[in-house]
């Protein structure tokens, strides 16, 4: 503006190109702060909604346009976006949008060796929404697999769809197959006075009474199975008793008294008497252990398998059993096989050997693993852990160890903020080593110490933090992020009916304290 005032000559036409280029720059300035802000608040809703915004865009566009029919190899695409958290949502919308045309495919995911139970349990529930003859043909097929977890998974999608006649002798065979496990499961329980072991026991006979009771659900009128199973899941001995009582007219005396002796609080020893007249003695009775390492991952829980694993006494005929194990997907498993292999290579030298030769890659392998469990904390610690905070104090450790996967180990200097009031709250902490405090500002509210956590509204809701947490000297915590914590919940249901209840007895608490103080405040 200075220079135009010495040359006249240009006012004609140079303050108009001067111009023309401030507003050219402050539109491009204008169009890069938009496009951050859109990608902040995409990045902020898909977080709290779950999915991406790909996914989000994706279903809109597929449900925008009209229905074509989908070759086999674009439905065989959206099955395998499945397992992608990104795609899920998306993808799960497009087969429903593409109705029953897409059950060969379904179908023969459910039949494939190599799908993962994640995968069948999805597909499962899609082929629920399908209540076609086939669909149900397939379910059923299903849940006569040796896969336990696969034959919930059929179940519980069998659960809405009408009931078969011709079905019935199959589910009555899966019904007398579940007491004979409760028979077996129950022999261990009595032969065994190990705490840990016998609490992986009578959770995994809690399991088969919740698969006994999906299996009623398909041969007598669901509407009695399910108050009868809500009365069987209630505390009270009472309402339990009660429940017992519906079921004692409809289905036959000797699973009735079955399902009494499981839910009875008589010793072990007088249910194993009552199994053993209603099914006969077992053949092998005090062999629980070799059984779980035998059966493996299609029929117990990881927590189990591990515990099983550490008490397992290995012999020449079955020390091949063990190979399965070390190359495991399960981290907890996989650290459960090589203390077995570490034990065998120190006691046992001449089947350690025997195992080498089948496997001539195991010291290696036993090396690696164990110079990477001295840089971290073990999963099954890691179990421990979770079972010593307040939020997880209840849930068994079956359950628990179904989130030692998504736990990221996270350390902080002293002073370090982990995170700042304000701020986007997506993750839990639990402090593992350390102290740390918790701020309003320069307020000090509280501090956490080891086994506490803090953050763990942010599990369920996506909010701004109310408060700013900091590290007080060296600390060592394990993050919990909500995306992962959602999967574990669509796994396992108990992690969710946990933590509602902890929080529902904070809050109980904290309106208790109020009601306490009102009085005090109220000059009435």
């Amino acid at each position: 503006m200075f220079a135009l005032h010495d040359l006249p000559g240009l006012n004609e036409w140079a303050p108009f190109v001067w111009m023309s280029l401030f507003a050219a720059g402050a539109l491009f300035f204008l169009h890069r702060t938009y496009g951050h802000y859109m990608a902040e608040l995409q990045h902020a809703l898909g977080r709290r909604f779950g999915g991406s915004a790909d996914a989000l865009v994706l279903t809109s566009e597929f449900l925008a346009e009209e229905q074509l029919p989908a070759s086999p190899a674009e439905v065989q695409a959206l099955i395998d976006a499945l397992e992608d958290k990104t795609q899920r949502r998306a993808a799960t919308a497009q087969l429903l949008q593409l109705d029953s045309s897409v059950l060969p495919e379904l179908i023969q995911t459910l039949e494939s060796p190599t799908a993962s139970d994640a995968l069948v349990r999805r597909v499962a529930q899609l082929c629920a929404r399908q209540p076609v003859p086939a669909s149900r043909q397939a379910l059923v097929a299903l849940a006569r697999r040796a896969n336990l977890h696969q034959r919930e998974t059929a179940l519980r999608a069998l659960r809405p769809m009408e009931q078969v006649e011709t079905d019935a002798p199959i589910f009555q065979a899966l019904v007398q197959e579940e007491m004979r496990l409760a028979h077996q499961l129950l022999q261990g329980i009595a032969a065994f006075s190990h705490d840990e072991l016998r609490r992986c026991l009578y959770y995994e006979l809690a399991k088969v009474q919740q698969r006994i009771f999906g299996l009623l659900f398909q041969l007598y009128p669901p509407h009695i199975i399910a108050d009868a199973q809500r009365g069987v899941d209630h505390a009270a001995r009472e309402r339990q008793a009660n429940a017992l009582e519906i079921l004692d007219n409809i289905i036959p005396r000797s699973l009735y008294q079955g399902l009494q002796a499981l839910l009875d609080v008589a010793p072990v020893a007088e249910k194993v008497r009552v199994f053993d007249r209603l099914l006969g003695p077992l053949s092998q009775p005090a062999r629980v252990v070799p059984f779980i390492v035998e059966q493996g991952e299609v029929a117990f829980s990881d927590w189990t398998i591990s515990v099983a694993l550490r008490h397992w006494h290995a012999e020449p005929p079955t020390i091949r059993l063990l190979l399965p194990y070390i190359h495991s997907s399960n981290y907890l498993i996989r650290e459960s096989a090589f203390f077995v292999l570490k034990k065998l290579s120190e006691r046992q030298p001449e089947l350690y050997e025997q195992l080498t030769d089948a496997e001539p890659a195991l010291p290696a392998l036993l090396m690696s693993h164990t110079h990477a469990t001295t840089a971290t904390i073990s999963a099954r610690d890691r179990v421990h852990i979770l079972q010593q905070t307040a939020l997880f104090a209840e849930t068994p450790e079956n359950v628990l160890s179904s989130i030692v996967p998504i736990m990221r180990e996270v350390s902080f200097r002293d002073g370090q903020q982990i995170f700042a009031k304000g701020d986007l709250g997506t993750s839990l902490f639990i402090v593992y080593g350390g102290e740390v405090g918790i701020f309003n500002g320069t307020q000090h509210l509280t501090t956490f110490r080891k086994g506490d956590f803090f953050g763990e509204l942010a599990l369920l809701d996506a909010e701004p933090r109310s408060a700013s947490a900091v590290a007080q000297g060296e600390v060592v915590a394990f993050r919990l992020d909500q995306e992962d914590f959602y999967d574990v919940m669509e796994e396992r249901s108990e992690v969710l009916r946990n933590i509602m209840k902890v929080l529902c007895q904070r809050l109980r608490r904290q309106n208790e304290k109020m009601q306490t103080q009102a009085p005090l405040s109220n000059p009435a």
